[in-house]
């Protein structure tokens, strides 16, 4: 009986020892090595996980649990905050009128202004969101670190509001009163 298949080229059939062989250097028997009897994880499809010290270079890495568990722990806290705000928000000036009854500083006279940027802290907060959501996603799907992702749009939501709720305060001529009654 003969081969069927089609005359080698290249060392297309040869085991990597027979194409070491073939090109003029020695072969030298080395130890083999075999993996311990103990270690044989196996994934949720009953085949052996890749042992990590053959992981091929320039490979994607395993993803990692705790990035994910972290990752999407930050999603849903950022979901509850813009979730939660809507309320105070799309009302702000009556916040702003209890804050400064509470704190003091007289009333708050700005509703129109305090309205409009109630609406503009509600607005950016939600796409911020969603630009994290998605950034987030696809990071976690390409088996990328994401746990910095949500920590970051949190981190960009809260300077815009912090720095809008600013603009509300201080254009209120009751705030400017107070202040000048202080020094």
């Amino acid at each position: 009986m003969s081969d069927q298949r089609p005359r080698p080229q290249y060392g297309e059939y040869a085991s990597v020892d027979e194409q070491i062989a073939a090109g003029g250097i020695p072969v030298e028997a080395g130890p083999v090595v075999s993996p311990s009897p103990s270690y044989s994880p196996v994934s949720d499809q009953g085949l052996v996980a890749p042992d990590p010290a053959t992981r091929v270079a320039g490979a994607s890495p395993a993803p990692k649990q705790w990035d994910f568990a972290l990752s999407v722990t930050l999603l849903i806290f950022g979901a509850y905050t813009v979730g939660s705000s809507f309320a105070g928000l799309l009302d702000f000036s009556a916040v702003l009128r209890e804050v400064y009854a509470q704190a003091g500083y007289g009333e708050y006279t700005s509703d129109g202004l305090a309205d409009s940027i109630g609406i503009a802290i509600l607005v950016s907060q939600s796409v911020l969101y969603l630009a994290t959501l998605v950034l987030t996603v696809l990071r976690i799907r390409a088996k990328r670190v994401a746990f910095f992702v949500p920590l970051v749009g949190g981190a960009v939501a809260g300077i815009l509001m912090l720095a809008l709720v600013l603009v509300a305060m201080t254009a209120d001529p009751a705030l400017a009163a107070w202040v000048t009654s202080q020094s």
